[in-house]
C-alpha cells in the first residue's frame, strides 16, 4: 500500500513539474511572438511604448489605466477592433498573434517598457 502511494505521488510530481515546464515554454514563445507582431506592425507608432500620433495615449502603464484600458482583453479588443486613428487588426493578424501582441504590450506597460 505504502509503495503504492509512493508512485502515484511521484507521478503527480512528475506531471506537475512536466506541466510547469511546458507552461514556461508556452509562455516564452508568447512573449517571443508578441514582440514579433509588435515590431511588425505597431511600433511604428508605438515604439518604446510611446504614440507619434496622440502623445497622450502611450501604451504605459499610466496613460492606459486614464484612458479605461483595465486588462489584457481591453488591449485586445483596441487591438482587434481599432479606434479613432488606430487601425482595425482582426483581418490582418491571426487570433493567436492578437492575443500575443496584446499580452505582449500589457506585460510591457506594466514593467514600464523595460
Amino acid at each position: 500500500m505504502r509503495n503504492a502511494k509512493l508512485i502515484i505521488l511521484s507521478t503527480f510530481i512528475a506531471i506537475t513539474c512536466l506541466a510547469s515546464i511546458s507552461s514556461a515554454t508556452v509562455q516564452t514563445a508568447n512573449a517571443k511572438l508578441g514582440a514579433k507582431v509588435f515590431e511588425a506592425n505597431c511600433s511604428p507608432c508605438h515604439a518604446g511604448g510611446d504614440n507619434t500620433v496622440e502623445t497622450a495615449k502611450t501604451l504605459k502603464s499610466d496613460a492606459l489605466k486614464a484612458n479605461g484600458f483595465t486588462s489584457v482583453a481591453d488591449v485586445k479588443k483596441r487591438i482587434e477592433q481599432g479606434k479613432g486613428v488606430m487601425p482595425v487588426f482582426k483581418d490582418q493578424l491571426k487570433p493567436q498573434e492578437i492575443d500575443a501582441v496584446a499580452s505582449y504590450v500589457w506585460e510591457k506597460a506594466q514593467n514600464n517598457w523595460k
